[in-house]
């Protein structure tokens, strides 16, 4: 698995693209963040995933109710 995280607003669409292709050549998950913007003020972080079929069916149905902790 290829993870990334972006040191500016975003991943560079160049670089966003050339993780794609590598996770493809390879065959394998690539988990990437961008950062949430309100009024230009960060306000959190959504992770996005890309991969293959089966990635992509167990990261749709990974997370439910007994998977959030209350603090």
């Amino acid at each position: 698995m290829v993870k990334a995280v972006p040191t500016g607003d975003c991943i560079p669409e160049e670089t966003l693209e050339w993780l794609k292709a590598y996770a493809r050549e390879k065959g394998i998950p690539l988990l990437f963040s961008t950062r949430l913007l309100k009024d230009g003020k960060f306000v959190g972080r959504k992770m996005l995933g890309y991969g293959p079929p089966d990635f992509i069916h167990a990261v749709k149905n990974a997370i439910g109710p007994e998977d959030i902790m209350t603090l």
